[in-house]
């Protein structure tokens, strides 16, 4: 990097709380809202779906379920929504409409405890795409084909992708939330990571949000993104939230930041270079983020 580039970079900071007008009306940007789910009020236009992923279900799932059309469980998925309920009265309350997978961890008699209360169970043996992308295809189908027995019709190996790759899009917005994508397993981590960045580029219609007992995590888009919420109240119960900015691509990432504590300009970010970590957020209403490529953002959520 050349001297005169980096005079340009700065950091500067903000008071605790700040409030950030929406970019100009001629502006381009993507509107992100990452904690619609942790509202009151009731979530209107994109379809909503709940995904869970193999691990202990360790955050208030019930709030969630509440707010998506759809649940639909990887694998072991299926276990941990089953076990997270203590009785039969709240577990039936909550039942997934798919279930996706090779199937080698969920327990037999949870599967036989969904499908007979009409999940649709959707066997997936294929080695060559793991079960969250399997996942993914179960979902975008569900959109196109519904109303359609299209689960009835594909072969028991790698029969979603197939028959996703053989229909038009229509490119329906989803907002997706992923339970237990982060957390566990390492490997597994990095490759939900990796998913975020390629799904944007395959599926920009899917707006990808992982959500933790701790934080949720999201991909921001090259270009202007404005990040709002209803306040910082919904997500934060007190003092103001940390975030990172995560540079986990294969490009440096200059950022440009309106609304956190420490904002910066012009500045540079990159693996085995400078990191936007333990950063927080001064903006009450909302922040700006003008980066050069995408770049993973984590927000803390302390309520």
């Amino acid at each position: 990097m050349s001297k005169a580039v980096k005079l340009k970079e700065q950091v500067v900071e903000q008071p605790d709380s700040v409030t950030i007008p929406p970019p100009a009306d001629d502006a381009p940007y993507h509107h992100i809202e990452p904690f619609l789910h942790l509202s009151e009020q009731p979530l209107f236009g994109a379809n909503k779906v709940l995904l869970i992923l193999n691990q202990r279900i360790n955050i208030d799932l019930i709030s969630l379920c509440k707010k998506c059309d759809i649940i639909v469980c990887a694998d072991g998925g299926a276990n941990q929504l089953y076990d997270y309920f203590p009785d039969e009265q709240s577990r039936i309350r909550y039942l997934p409409s798919y279930i996706v997978g090779d199937f080698d961890s969920l327990r037999p008699q949870v599967k036989s405890y969904y499908e007979s209360r009409g999940c649709i169970v959707v066997p997936q043996s294929t080695q060559y795409s793991n079960d969250f992308m399997k996942c993914i295809y179960c979902i975008q189908l569900h959109y196109e084909l519904k109303n359609t027995h299209w689960h009835e019709m594909i072969d028991t190996v790698n029969g979603l992708a197939e028959l996703w790759e053989s229909i038009p899009h229509s490119n329906y917005e989803v907002k997706l939330y992923v339970l237990n994508a982060i957390g566990g397993r390492f490997d597994q981590s990095i490759q939900s990571i990796n998913q975020l960045y390629i799904l944007n580029q395959s599926y920009p219609n899917l707006s990808l949000f992982f959500i933790t007992a701790y934080d949720v995590i999201f991909l921001l888009k090259k270009g202007q993104n404005y990040v709002t919420y209803e306040s910082r109240s919904v997500f934060c119960k007190e003092g103001i939230p940390s975030c990172g900015l995560l540079p986990m691509g294969d490009k440096c990432v200059v950022l440009n930041t309106f609304g956190l504590k420490y904002d910066v300009r012009e500045w540079t970010s990159q693996m085995l270079g400078k990191v936007s970590s333990s950063n927080s957020i001064s903006g009450e209403y909302g922040f700006i983020v003008n980066c050069s490529d995408d770049i993973v953002m984590n927000i803390e959520i302390t309520k």
